[in-house]
């Protein structure tokens, strides 16, 4: 009933003239139904000279079937408006619950991806979800109505309905075989749906034909797809196997019970209106009465689709975080980790361990060590994209997770190494990185400016699959760099901003980013980087290595210590020598 009502609510909100239309197909098919009653009494009318009956079996049949086919078929058309309607309104709620889910834990979980890939299987069944609920009710109506014709026919053929129970008894088991073949399917498809993107990406494509993997690409692309098949075919059989033999048991019932009636007309012991009223059953009634059993069936494959929805729902419900303190204005203290750890979900391994940490505010921090040493997520936990295992981080003596999320990314601006490609105009793709000033030309030419980042007009387009212009990837991370200046935040990250830049122009860009700032509002600057010479001028320098800190100082401090630091900056220096 939760996915009913979920259904019925998301028609109600895209257009209730619609949803409230839908009652019209079912009332139509009604009509047409009784089609067969008002035949009986033609017919009844007709042999026993009786005009009144006779033209009361006319005009009903006339009005009733003309009336009903003409609902039955305007209703069905405005099911396929609604239904597209409700599609659109899932796609984009889908869409929308992926992109704000507000913590990226949930990319970390296997569950997740299962369950994303089994619902973009079946989006088309969510965007079909209020056809399927119509044609149920209907099919139900149509079995109602029938089973009211039945007793009119002879009380005898509602012997019918008892051969129908089986394929009530099987739904349920059929609907288990479906859902346990979709599961096993899951992670092949997942998997296929991987591989077909790689073959088709423009940055794998220099590999692919460097290393010949169309054909392995291919082979593997296949033998993925018939084992994403065998499961569900096996499943597909088995529910075909059950139904043929119920199928094959109604006929015979059908066959007993029209047979039953006719000799009851011919004792005499039934009106001859009966027996046109039986024959006229006997081609109805197979589909009234299995009908509603077929379409319960295949509404509950809907159902199931609408439930994995509502997975993702419920899911995006209980990950919003729960602090409601308005983030600050700006920092006069600083940032404290206060012994925090932490580890991906489902990985024992510790990527931070027991850190403790102050940032003051108005500095600029350095963040260096070795692939793996928990850099990128140092950043992910002050941007909130992961919450520590164990720990706390402070704002100004307040625990970062009592602050309004939304507040708190309000405040931050960053550039990573893996950064988006917005394929819009020069200025929008900008632009994004301050939604209030998207069209603000100055604005954006000012960010522009400050990355050295004008590769383009702002007006331009970019993408060719758009008839714009693409970029070289260096020229793509200066506008992730300049998207990342163009708000005015407490905090500003890079991680790895400049990857596709050279050394040179790297540092000439942080050597001023660094101090950029002058320290307004307390805004702090968190640089991670492999490249040891950009970060002379940061304030303070932390290495992390084996899960934690293991040296911390200004570049002068570490560089007199003679440490981890000192080896690795020389290291990278001799080979710039």
């Amino acid at each position: 009933m939760r996915e009913i009502r979920l259904l019925v609510a998301t028609a109600w909100r895209v257009d209730r003239r619609l949803t409230l239309a839908m009652i019209a197909e079912p009332l139509g098919n009604t009509l047409v139904l009784m089609s067969g009653l008002w035949l009986a009494m033609l017919t009844n009318g007709v042999l026993q000279g009786d005009p009144r009956q006779t033209a009361i079996g006319i005009g009903a049949l006339v009005i009733g079937a003309g009336l009903g086919w003409q609902l039955d078929l305007s209703a069905s058309q405005w099911r396929m408006v609604l239904g597209e309607k409700v599609a659109h309104a899932f796609d984009t709620e889908i869409a929308r619950m992926s992109a704000s889910l507000p913590t990226l834990e949930h990319f970390d979980r296997a569950e997740y991806h299962d369950q994303l890939e089994l619902l973009r299987q079946r989006q088309g069944q969510l965007g079909n979800s209020m056809s399927a609920l119509a044609m149920t009710v209907k099919a139900l109506a149509a079995g109602a109505t029938v089973l009211v014709l039945l007793v009119v026919a002879h009380p005898a053929m509602l012997a019918l309905v008892l051969l129908a129970l089986p394929a009530l008894l099987i739904t349920k088991t059929q609907q288990r075989w479906r859902a346990q073949g979709e599961d096993s399917s899951a992670l092949p498809g997942r998997t296929a749906r991987h591989l077909r993107t790689v073959a088709q990406d423009r940055d794998a494509a220099v590999e692919i034909r460097l290393f010949g993997l169309a054909g392995d690409l291919e082979r593997r692309m296949n033998d993925l797809w018939r084992e994403q098949r065998v499961p569900i075919e096996a499943a597909e059989r088995k529910v075909a196997g059950a139904s043929l033999a119920q199928q094959l048991l109604y006929v015979a019932g059908v066959i007993a019970a029209v047979g039953f009636v006719l000799h009851q007309a011919i004792q005499g012991r039934s009106a001859p209106g009966d027996v046109v009223l039986a024959i006229y059953l006997s081609q109805q009634v197979q589909t009234a009465v299995i009908w509603p059993i077929q379409a319960v069936t295949g509404f509950g494959r809907t159902l199931h689709t609408v439930r994995r929805y509502r997975w993702l729902v419920d899911r995006a419900r209980t990950a919003t975080p729960t602090g409601s303190r308005p983030a600050p204005t700006e920092i006069t203290d600083g940032i404290r980790l206060e012994n925090v750890s932490f580890r991906y979900p489902g990985s024992e391994k510790w990527v931070l361990r027991n850190v403790d940490l102050l940032i003051p505010a108005g500095s600029a921090l350095a963040v260096v060590g070795e692939n793996g040493a928990g850099k990128t997520t140092l950043v992910k936990l002050l941007t909130r994209m992961y919450e520590p295992t164990e720990g706390r981080i402070t704002v100004d003596g307040v625990d970062l997770a009592e602050l309004d999320l939304e507040t708190w990314r309000a405040r931050l601006a960053a550039t990573f190494q893996d950064f988006a490609r917005f394929e819009f105009t020069v200025q929008h793709a900008v632009g994004v990185g301050d939604l209030p000033h998207l069209d603000d030309h100055e604005h954006v030419e000012a960010a522009l400016t400050r990355a050295n980042a004008h590769v383009l007009p702002q007006e331009a387009q970019l993408g060719t699959s758009w008839g714009g212009t693409d970029l070289s990837t260096g020229q793509w991370q200066k506008l992730a760099l300049a998207r990342g200046l163009a708000r005015t935040p407490l905090i500003r990250f890079f991680d790895e901003p400049t990857a596709s830049l050279d050394a040179f122009t790297e540092d000439a860009l942080f050597t001023g980013m660094a101090r950029a700032t002058d320290g307004a509002h307390g805004m702090i600057t968190v640089l991670v980087t492999h490249r040891f010479s950009t970060v002379r001028s940061s304030d303070l320098i932390v290495v992390l290595a084996d899960a934690g800190v293991a040296e911390l100082g200004s570049h002068q401090e570490l560089l007199a210590r003679n440490g981890r630091y000192a080896e690795l900056y020389r290291s990278q220096a001799d080979a710039f020598a």
